[in-house]
């Protein structure tokens, strides 16, 4: 029988890991309680999407209110009044430097982002935390209006069939991923049975690494984007997302024009001919405009980026803030491209056979782009 997502085993993650995944999902559903009614709860949300890969700030923050909240009258009822002040805050810095030492300690050694098994969505929306929490998270769509369109109107993916969904552009954040985290998003009301159905998205190395970041892509379903976790996640089986054009692309975001990094990109196409998975386009129109972005030192920065894999864009949405741009985005989700299966799964294929299609695939994205865009540069790098 086959098993659903919520009840399969999840990967293990180190105890901190899951701490700090608490915390954040009780901080998340302290703010949808407060905020729902307020009519702010999609813009906080935003804010917090447009600062993703800066949430070490606001997770040092928490700490110190959960301290305060929490240790403050533990420490006056055990030991003597004002044993807070002489402890905690004659220390402070001292402590707060001790966790994130820990922190970066842990995200340093870890592993769990390599293992396969298991890595999918850990919320559970029956929990009354969790739930909460998503509701957060799901009030982003009230302020960046998300549309999903199928190559054709009776478009249907198989969920018993394994595929390869690549996303495009980058752009500062890749949206389009967010389709593919867990049921409910408009891609999984529109193709039901592919998000809960072992599918796992691709990040880069330096995010698992990074604290509080790490935390975010560890409680959904990414693991490390690195080829051998790839082909051992295709060789169980499971589904891929991966945004191709990855870091690089990000720099070259551009507001009102569509830059991919996508002619020399030949992995995953050779991923898809090796397991004899279909790849199926997902273009992101309006991703590039949430967030104004500038050239100051690409040189450097693009050395970075392809020396040390390290993607540093300078940006800014609303009011000079990570606020995004109230831009709507369409998600065209394209027809799959159908690739042979191998005489030998995993078997390396011929480069002049991926080159092909790379080939194929790269006009397949010029057509959907020309199909639902009058007004759009797109430039294929």
């Amino acid at each position: 029988t086959t098993m659903t997502t919520n009840q399969q085993a999840l990967r293990r993650l180190p105890l901190l890991t899951e701490i700090n995944i608490y915390i954040f999902t009780l901080t998340f559903a302290i703010l949808h309680v407060v905020l729902q009614s307020t009519g702010l709860e999609p813009i906080v949300a935003s804010v917090c999407f447009g600062n993703l890969f800066g949430l070490i700030l606001p997770y040092l923050a928490i700490i110190a209110s959960f301290v305060h909240i929490f240790i403050r009258p533990c420490l006056e009822f055990c030991l003597y009044a004002g044993a807070y002040e002489s402890i905690v805050l004659e220390y402070k810095y001292v402590w707060i430097v001790c966790v994130l030492l820990i922190n970066m300690a842990v995200a340093i050694t870890d592993t769990s982002h390599r293992a396969v098994e298991g890595a999918d969505y850990r919320y559970n929306r029956s929990r009354y935390l969790d739930d909460a929490a998503g509701k957060f998270w799901d009030s982003c769509e009230d302020y960046i209006t998300t549309t999903v369109v199928p190559w054709k109107e009776n478009a249907t993916l198989d969920p018993k069939r394994q595929y390869i969904f690549a996303c495009h552009p980058h752009g500062i954040h890749c949206t389009p991923l967010g389709q593919f985290h867990c049921k409910g998003t408009p891609f999984d009301k529109r193709f039901p049975g592919i998000c809960d159905n072992k599918l796992s998205g691709l990040a880069a190395s330096i995010v698992f690494k990074l604290p509080g970041v790490r935390e975010f892509f560890l409680s959904l379903n990414y693991i490390d984007a690195s080829r051998a976790v790839v082909e051992d996640a295709l060789e169980a089986h499971r589904s891929l997302v991966i945004c191709t054009g990855s870091g690089e692309e990000s720099l070259l975001t551009k507001r009102g024009e569509d830059v991919l990094v996508l002619s020399r990109r030949r992995g995953f196409i050779r991923m898809a001919l090796m397991y004899g998975c279909d790849i199926v386009p997902i273009f992101g129109i309006g991703n590039s405009d949430l967030f104004a972005t500038y050239s100051w030192a690409m040189g450097a920065r693009m050395w970075m980026q392809k020396k040390l894999h390290i993607s540093i864009p300078i940006f800014h949405g609303r009011y000079l803030t990570p606020l995004p741009y109230k831009v709507p985005i369409q998600v065209l989700v394209g027809e799959p491209l159908k690739v042979p299966e191998p005489k030998v799964r995993g078997e390396k294929p011929d480069d002049a056979l991926v080159d092909s299609y790379l080939k194929k695939y790269i006009e397949r994205v010029k057509d959907m782009h020309k199909q639902h865009t009058t007004d759009r540069k797109l430039t294929i790098r």
